[in-house]
């Protein structure tokens, strides 16, 4: 569809609606961790937000999971999240994954968005949403941010702040302002594959189906892998077999190795994941409406194999889980100051400049359509991933932080982005407040303010 032609835009004059002190871009996990962090911190904080609700890929997926969590080693606003769920009665189930080395903790979406909205709104972040940043305003030197320009339902808009944090994910900012990145695995460029959520069946038997897949394991070992059976919940994954053969037959569209059956038996309900698109670029609008489209294939195809490949759905019937997006797992590493590698993670490396630690393994959705988990060590994760290269007043949060392509499989988890948006919260905070270039932060200083807050160094 792309052409060779071009229009020029006349000039014209773009409205300034705000002055701050920190201007965080993208209202997921990261995003909110980083408004709340600089706002507590005493920073005027405007949090921008493209869809309207927050959470990211927690509400928008909807994900739900805080996949790793581990609180031995993750403090601070990730603890004051889940702990905010579990009084709220907003956790689904939890339970224990060995090869993420960490607990999943599943949220109810409606439950995340409020607790969410309550950080934000007691923090007194100014929050505006449905609205997307489409350009970075540079000074003359083209290494300092002055704000960034926003399309809405409002028009052609701009924010002005002293320090800008890029949490969008995709490190559209640090890329808008012409900071490198890299994006991909090394030779080819290809990133981790997308993935949408697939159905929820109601009115399963539940007793049938664990006493099928206990026989299945049984049978086949190496194909189906037990990761919870802590009753009144369980959950396997795996299935390569039984997916080669529906693809045979023409039952089931999804060119993958695996399915994952997160079943509970109080309410015998089973929700059927592992929707596959790989070799897409979350940065292509082509690519992202492809895979949009052909998750939307993929998932509605789930309820017909769980039928008649597995057992226990005889009586069942289909519920919406909802969502608006497709889950992007790797798109822009913006390089930073330093680049944390494979080697960091699996080691259990520690930094003088360490803002957050993490345990999660590296799980790798390889795009030739294997998955492998490498265990990951505790490690901490450097207060200079966060900063772009020869940046004066940007931070990057999130899974666009600094990394090697295999790193980032640990990094993108939900804690350790939170970790980073705090972090880089705090520190934009410091320098907004001493109206210092981000090199001159004092990094000691940041960590002892983190630790007050509780994060666990």
């Amino acid at each position: 569809m792309t052409t060779n032609k071009t229009i020029r835009e006349p000039a014209r004059e773009i409205p300034v609606i705000a002055e701050t002190d920190v201007i965080v871009a993208g209202g997921g996990v990261a995003g909110i961790a980083a408004a709340v962090a600089a706002a507590r911190n005493g920073a005027k904080t405007l949090l921008i937000e493209r869809y309207g609700c927050l959470g990211g890929t927690m509400s928008g997926v909807p994900m739900k999971w805080v996949g790793g969590y581990n609180p031995e080693v993750h403090g601070g606003i990730v603890r004051e999240l889940v702990e905010a769920a579990r009084r709220e009665k907003g956790v689904i189930r939890e339970f224990y994954i060995p090869t993420v080395n960490g607990s999943m903790v599943g949220i109810y979406v409606d439950a995340l968005k409020k607790i969410t909205l309550d950080m934000i709104e007691t923090a007194k972040v100014q929050l505006l949403l449905h609205a997307w940043a489409v350009e970075a305003i540079m000074d003359e030197g083209g290494k300092k941010l002055r704000g960034i320009i926003i399309e809405s339902k409002s028009g052609r808009q701009a924010v002005l702040g002293k320090m800008i944090i890029d949490a969008t994910g995709d490190g559209d900012i640090a890329a808008l302002a012409k900071f490198p990145y890299e994006k991909g695995r090394p030779g080819d460029g290809k990133t981790q594959p997308m993935t949408a959520y697939g159905p929820r069946m109601l009115n399963v038997d539940t007793e049938k189906l664990l006493t099928f897949l206990q026989s299945y394991k049984k049978a086949n070992p190496k194909d189906l892998m037990e990761c919870d059976i802590s009753l009144p919940n369980f959950t396997f994954g795996g299935f390569s077999d039984l997916l080669a053969k529906a693809r045979k037959n023409g039952d089931i569209y999804l060119d993958y190795n695996a399915l994952w059956v997160n079943c509970n038996h109080e309410s015998r309900s089973v929700e059927i994941d592992g929707s596959f698109v790989p070799n897409v670029d979350g940065t292509n609008v082509f690519d992202l409406t492809h895979a949009e489209t052909d998750s939307i294939k993929q998932v509605s195809s789930f309820e017909g194999f769980a039928r008649k490949y597995l057992a226990g759905f005889e009586k069942s019937c289909r519920t919406d889980r909802g969502g608006f997006s497709i889950g992007v797992r790797e798109t822009r590493r913006i390089m930073g100051q330093y680049v944390i590698t494979e080697e960091d993670v699996a080691g259990g490396r520690s930094f003088p400049d360490g803002i957050c630690r993490n345990t999660t393994a590296m799980d790798v959705h390889s795009p030739d359509g294997t998955q492998s988990w490498t265990p990951a060590r505790c490690y901490e994760i450097p207060f200079r991933c966060l900063v772009p290269r020869e940046s004066v007043n940007l931070l990057v949060a999130g899974r666009c932080v600094s990394t090697t392509h295999r790193a980032l499989a640990s990094v993108r988890f939900i804690p350790p982005c939170i970790g980073t948006g705090e972090a880089a919260g705090v520190a934009a905070a410091m320098a907004a407040a001493d109206g210092i270039p981000i090199e001159k932060l004092d990094t000691q200083l940041l960590r002892e303010k983190l630790k007050k807050q509780g994060v666990i160094l």
